[in-house]
């Protein structure tokens, strides 16, 4: 029986904080935040990838939001985004 490995991967905006820091750039606005979601996770043959994504809290109370059609569309920008991003960063 093989265990799976998880790894964690963090999705952030590129800004002039450490890689590997806390507080990182929320992908949506670029304000700093060090609050992230779990958007997605992928099961590989021997791996499991836990997509972390920052997110600010005005941007996660914005797409959380599902009454208004403004905010179903800038969720589904989002998703889009996100989705882009890792299918251009990880061959899925």
């Amino acid at each position: 029986m093989n265990k799976k490995i998880i790894k964690s991967v963090y999705i952030y905006r590129e800004s002039k904080l450490p890689h590997n820091g806390w507080i990182q750039s929320c992908f949506n606005c670029y304000i700093f935040t060090a609050k992230n979601i779990l958007f997605r996770t992928h099961t590989n043959s021997n791996m499991i990838y836990e997509f972390n994504v920052f997110l600010c809290p005005l941007c996660q109370r914005d797409l959380i939001k599902k009454k208004e059609k403004e905010n179903v569309l800038l969720n589904m920008k989002f998703q889009n985004k996100c989705h882009k991003y890792i299918k251009k960063n990880y061959n899925f």
